[in-house]
């Protein structure tokens, strides 16, 4: 290995004895430019800031579309999105619950593996928040056997059972 590095050193010494100071000085040039102020170079598109609803369209466009599909990392990403926009988009129209309870019925069918804590925890809030709360229960029962002791377990536990109480008393 030392044999290449030396060829490798002699090399460079003749190229750059034989280029002359023609490199040098494009080399200077580049440093003087760099120390000048630049001004803002703005790109020639500005980045529009989209409403939830905007968000929501989009991510439902791309959702079923070969591109994401044909890899599984950027369909799960796209569904984890999905469901959270509508998680949020439920606080105003209660309808969107179970739109993020169906999603997430989808990703458990086609990537069990890839499901994670948080993904379980949005699963049980969706089915609570749209009314299906014996699914709820069944789905926190099957959570605490792949995470037993989880304190956010509890916390989704209790808004089950907020929900449940406030179902009832209706």
């Amino acid at each position: 290995m030392s044999f290449l590095r030396k060829r490798k050193s002699t090399k460079i010494k003749t190229i750059r004895s034989d280029s002359g100071l023609a490199l040098q000085k494009g080399m200077d040039t580049q440093k003087e430019s760099r120390s000048e102020p630049r001004e803002d170079l703005s790109s020639g598109k500005e980045r529009k800031k989209l409403s939830l609803h905007d968000k929501i369209k989009f991510l439902e466009g791309r959702l079923n579309t070969a591109e994401t599909r044909s890899t599984p990392q950027k369909h799960i990403v796209v569904i984890r999105n999905l469901a959270k926009g509508y998680m949020r988009l439920g606080r105003d129209d209660t309808s969107y619950f179970a739109k993020a309870d169906n999603l997430i019925k989808q990703f458990y069918v086609l990537y069990p593996f890839h499901m994670e804590k948080m993904d379980w925890i949005l699963w049980i809030e969706a089915s609570a928040n749209a009314k299906l709360i014996r699914e709820a229960r069944n789905l926190l029962k099957e959570a605490r056997l792949l995470f037993p002791g989880d304190e956010d377990l509890d916390e989704v536990e209790t808004k089950v059972l907020h929900i449940d109480q406030s179902k009832s008393g209706d």
